[in-house]
C-alpha cells in the first residue's frame, strides 16, 4: 500500500513568532522531509469507542470560522494529518478542520459558536504529549494555541511571568534566563499546565500547583474566566485555577498563564556519579554505570 503520510513534519519557523526563529518565543510549523513514516491506525478503529451525537462541520460552519479567524482556518489534508497524529505516532484522529486563534477573544467566539452548533472541539498545544490526549479521537475540530505565543508581562523583581498559553517552554526559558531567572519546568505552557507536567525540575522547584499564580480560561460556552492574578497569596475567593491545573482540557481551554519563576542559579556544576546499575549489569554488576547530573 502506498504511503499516505504527508511529507511534512514539525520544525521551527518565524510565522507569528516575535524575534523570528532565533527569538524568545519560536513556534512550531511544518516543513518538508524525505522520510515516510509508517501508517498510524485510526484511534476509533483500534479501540471500542463510540462517537457521541455531535454535529458535523458544514460549509456554513467553515464560513463562520473564517469570519472569526480570517486566514487561519486550515482544511489542507496534509497539514491536518500532522495535527491528527500524536508525537509517538500511536493515536490518530480524522479532523477536517484546524483553527488557529491569536487571542482569548477569538477562542471565546469559537467555543461559543461550537457550543451553539453542538460541535466537538479538541484543544491542542504543541502536540508533544506522549499519551495521545492532544489529538482527536473522531472528527473533532482542532483548536490550536500555537499562535498565542506572546509574553504579556514580566516583573524582574518578583520573577512573575504572564504569557499566552501557546508560548513554547524552551523559548520562555531563554526569555527569563536573559533576565537572570529560570522556568520552574523544562511543549507549550498551556499544555504544561493542563496536564500538570512537572518535568525534570520538579524536585527542585515543586509542582505547577504551587508556581502557577493565575490562569485565564475560556469555558465550553465561550465564557472567559479571568483568574489571571499575580498575587503570591490571594484569599479573596475560591482558588479556581486549581480546578484547571491537570484538567487535561476537559473543563475549558487555558489561554494565558501567570507563573512564578525562581531566580537563575549563580553557578551550575556538573557531576559524574558512578554506581552499580544497568550499565554495570552487562559485566556481572562489578563495573559502575555512569550518571551525569546537574547540581
Amino acid at each position: 500500500e502506498p504511503c499516505r503520510w504527508p511529507q511534512s513534519w514539525p520544525t521551527w519557523c518565524t510565522e507569528g513568532c516575535p524575534g523570528g526563529a532565533s527569538g524568545p518565543l519560536a513556534c512550531r510549523t511544518f516543513s518538508r522531509v524525505s522520510s515516510c513514516p509508517p501508517e498510524v491506525m485510526l484511534t476509533q478503529e483500534r479501540y471500542p469507542v463510540r462517537r457521541l451525537p455531535f454535529s458535523v462541520v458544514s460549509e456554513e460552519d467553515l464560513a463562520a470560522f473564517e469570519c472569526i479567524v480570517p486566514g487561519r482556518v486550515v482544511t489542507d489534508p496534509e497539514v491536518l494529518e500532522v495535527s491528527n497524529v500524536d508525537w509517538l505516532r500511536t493515536a490518530r484522529g480524522c479532523s477536517k478542520v484546524l483553527l488557529r486563534p491569536r487571542t482569548s477573544e477569538e477562542v471565546s467566539r469559537i467555543l461559543r459558536y461550537c457550543h451553539e452548533r453542538n460541535l466537538a472541539v479538541n484543544p491542542q498545544g504543541g502536540n508533544t504529549g506522549l499519551v495521545g490526549g492532544s489529538v482527536p479521537v473522531f472528527d473533532e475540530i482542532i483548536l490550536s494555541t500555537a499562535l498565542m505565543n506572546q509574553v504579556t508581562s514580566f516583573n524582574s523583581v518578583s520573577g512573575i511571568l504572564t504569557c499566552q498559553a501557546g508560548c513554547v517552554l524552551e523559548g520562555l526559558s531563554r526569555y527569563v534566563q536573559e533576565r537572570d531567572f529560570v522556568m520552574p519546568g523544562p511543549c507549550h505552557i498551556g499544555g504544561n499546565v493542563a496536564t500538570n507536567a512537572g518535568g525534570l525540575r520538579f524536585l527542585r522547584y515543586g509542582s505547577l500547583r504551587g508556581t502557577v499564580l493565575g490562569l485565564e480560561v475560556v469555558l465550553a460556552d465561550g465564557t472567559v474566566l479571568d483568574c489571571l492574578t499575580s498575587l503570591r497569596k490571594d484569599n479573596t475567593g475560591y482558588d479556581l485555577k486549581q480546578l484547571f491545573i491537570g484538567s487535561e482540557g476537559t473543563l475549558g481551554v487555558i489561554t494565558a498563564v501567570s507563573i512564578l519563576c525562581p531566580p537563575k542559579p549563580k553557578a551550575v556544576n556538573v557531576a559524574f556519579l558512578g554506581a552499580v546499575g544497568p550499565a554495570g549489569e552487562d559485566n556481572g554488576g562489578t563495573e559502575p554505570g555512569w550518571l551525569c547530573v546537574q547540581v
